[in-house]
């Protein structure tokens, strides 16, 4: 596993004292292996040329030529480990910017304001390597779009022969009196060279090759069998897992999922599917008749990164929905911004009125937490609490005095 020092960054700016600058600060805090580029274009010609591919892309929206926001879009489909994005503009000008850039799915790590000391872009930096988010020679086969050659997919496959990917659980805590309520089962895949990685590194490439549905089987059969150890040692987890678009646009999808469950002996009311509002972009009918199928064998439904979408009030009349989960954008910007916090505040007054659970995901701090508690939120996920942490790991922390005393 490559070490910070080892990270290839890109820093788009164009003007040199502003490069030079930037060059000192990213050294400081461990990056050596930097490329400089002037403007987006050129950027994106340094993207494609790399062999070894650019874990940390540092971007200033302002820029001539092609700018930051022609550049996030393009480079978003070349396989970057993170983005970092600054502006000279406002708040709402750069909110605005990072809902641009995760509706392009890019790897965002966070939008910066200009001028922006050492320590928020050590935090930032930091984050990219919180979940081993590394490029590689070998990954950049896998991640760059385009090499989805059969080698690639021939790796996936038997990496899910060999059930190399594995659950590591997210717990779910409740705001007001800190227990634990349940888990998010997070796919990561233990690889047999590069270690433990994250979802950034697979699911673009698991779902363009249709390997995402027996990834999901795996596990869901996986979370079903800890489910079952846990309620030999009394403990009793419900446990929710992502389910892509792509799978539930098959007919015969909450079949295939409940038979997986059933095999276990689990109840499935023991399990909520989340969702993302796009799931109903295409093909609605088979994704509606696939989450009603689910409700009404007892399973839970949330809409993941809730407020993100394009439909979003439709979709909360039309799907029998248990769950909304707050998007991590306006999570952390909740007491630091007044139109975040507003959104967040009219949600969670939503939520209530039409009797469903809300969860707050990508809490970091205790005034978060405190924040989304005072307005009723009722549920958090985030590092506060805990990583995403193995199922020996999390019955450890379950068990201690001090899990959610933060």
């Amino acid at each position: 596993m490559q070490t910070l020092a080892h990270t290839r960054v890109l820093l788009v700016e164009e003007r040199h004292d502003y490069q030079e600058k930037l060059r000192r600060m990213l050294e400081k805090v461990g990056c050596s292996l930097i490329d400089t580029a002037s403007e987006g274009q050129e950027g994106l010609d340094l993207l494609q040329a790399s062999v070894e591919g650019v874990a940390l892309v540092v971007c200033n929206l302002d820029i001539a030529g092609m700018d930051g926001l022609e550049f996030v879009r393009h480079a978003s489909r070349l396989g970057v480990g993170g983005l970092i994005l600054y502006s000279k503009h406002d708040d709402a000008v750069r909110s605005s910017a990072e809902w641009m850039a995760r509706a392009y799915e890019a790897p965002l790590l966070g939008v910066l304001s200009v001028p922006f000391d050492l320590g928020a872009l050590a935090a930032l930096v930091r984050r990219l390597h919180v979940e081993r988010i590394v490029f590689s020679d070998v990954l950049g086969d896998l991640e760059r779009p385009g090499n989805a050659n059969s080698e690639a997919i021939d790796e996936l496959r038997a990496a899910i022969d060999q059930r190399q990917f594995v659950p590591h659980y997210q717990p779910k805590v409740c705001l007001r009196t800190g227990d634990i309520l349940g888990v998010e089962a997070l796919a990561r895949w233990e690889h047999p060279e590069l270690g433990l990685l994250a979802p950034v590194h697979f699911i673009g490439l698991m779902e363009s090759t249709g390997l995402i549905g027996p990834m999901t089987h795996l596990l869901l059969e996986q979370a079903a069998d800890d489910a079952v150890g846990w309620a030999k040692d009394g403990l009793q987890f419900p446990i929710a897992i992502n389910v892509s678009p792509l799978t539930l646009e098959r007919p015969a999808s909450a079949k295939d999922l409940l038979a997986t469950i059933g095999r276990s002996g689990v109840r499935p009311s023991r399990f909520t599917f989340e969702i993302t509002e796009k799931a109903f972009a295409k093909d609605a009918t088979t994704v509606l008749e696939n989450v009603l199928r689910l409700r009404m064998k007892g399973c839970g439904i949330a809409v993941d990164d809730f407020g993100t979408g394009y439909s979003s009030l439709q979709q909360l009349d039309r799907t029998p929905i248990t769950e909304l989960k707050l998007d991590r954008s306006f999570v952390r910007r909740v007491t630091s911004n007044g139109k975040a916090a507003s959104i967040v505040a009219s949600t969670i007054d939503l939520a209530r009125k039409l009797e469903l659970k809300t969860v707050a995901e990508g809490i970091d701090t205790r005034e978060q937490r405190e924040h989304l508690a005072a307005l009723g939120c009722d549920m958090g996920q985030g590092y506060l609490f805990a990583k995403p942490l193995r199922r020996d790991e999390l019955e450890r922390w379950a068990r201690s005095p001090t899990a959610v005393a933060a």
